[in-house]
């Protein structure tokens, strides 16, 4: 039976995950796209041990070279291969938060329409922002 994950098993005062690559920075001028839950029907998934993906139902704008996880502000943000920004636009749900931080990477996967037919999927690169506010 899976464990279930409450807002007292999250340790708010833990260290916070110091970023490893400087390469994974938003530009301050970085154009904003409108929330792939606004484009689409979108959902996330993640198991307990961090395996974590995006699915979504119609093609992104351009390829996501990398996404953040703020967990203070539970916000997901997808940065695409120009830079440009979009959120998840979805909430993060309490459950995600713990088996979320596990995680290195995050398989994009596009479905059809339908939702019955794969028709891309791809690694991008998870950073962890969590600064203890």
């Amino acid at each position: 039976m899976a464990s279930v994950t409450t807002k007292d098993d999250i340790d708010v005062l833990a260290k916070p995950t110091p970023v490893q690559n400087k390469k994974y920075v938003i530009p301050q001028d970085a154009k904003v796209l409108p929330p792939l839950a606004s484009l689409c029907k979108c959902e996330l998934a993640v198991t307990e041990d961090g395996l974590a993906m995006v699915i979504h139902t119609k093609p992104l704008p351009e390829g996501i070279k990398w996404v953040e996880y703020d967990m203070d502000l539970s916000l997901l943000t997808l940065v695409t291969l120009s830079g440009s920004i979009m959120e998840l636009g979805i909430k993060i749900h309490t459950p995600f938060v713990k088996p979320l931080k596990l995680s290195k990477e995050i398989m994009m996967v596009q479905m059809s329409a339908d939702e019955k037919n794969l028709e891309t999927m791809y690694p991008a690169k998870l950073v962890i922002r969590h600064i203890g506010i």
